[in-house]
């Protein structure tokens, strides 16, 4: 039986490699995440953004959050810590609008989404980050 050589034999080995290349799970120390979230193209103003490890990527550790600024950004913060877990994440984001006689944070306030539904479960968005381990990690994300 003869064994291959060359390109083919060395390709398996590479692809398993750049699987694992950049995310840095193995450093606990979080790591410094902002962005801009946009839908349809235009800046999204207001909603929270949540980073969830992906345990199916070896992700792991606290999620992080942070709100959407009115310019579009966000800064994460993890367990009052600035920053994510570096790895890779399952990435969720909300932004609602209050009906305009009742304001957010009032009884009964009649909200509605200004996202699909969808963006809103880590399951379902289908939006993932990756988060470099001693840099800063600048993540936007672009919805339709």
């Amino acid at each position: 039986m003869a064994m291959r050589t060359g390109p083919a034999r060395l390709a398996f080995p590479a692809a398993l490699l750049l699987l694992g290349v950049g995310c840095g799970q193995d450093d606990p120390t979080p790591a410094p995440v902002r962005g801009r979230v946009y839908y349809q193209g235009a800046l999204v103003t207001g909603g929270t953004i949540v980073f969830t490890p992906d345990a199916d990527k070896g992700g792991r550790g606290p999620l992080a959050r942070g709100d959407i600024r009115p310019d579009g950004s966000y800064t994460l913060a993890s367990e009052g810590q600035p920053g994510a877990a570096p790895g890779w994440h399952r990435v969720t984001i909300v932004s609602v609008q209050a009906a305009p006689d009742k304001p957010i944070g009032t009884a009964f306030a009649d909200v509605r989404s200004l996202l699909p539904r969808k963006y809103a479960a880590p399951d379902l968005s289908g939006l993932e980050g990756c988060v470099k381990p001693g840099e800063e990690n600048v993540i936007d994300f672009h919805l339709d």
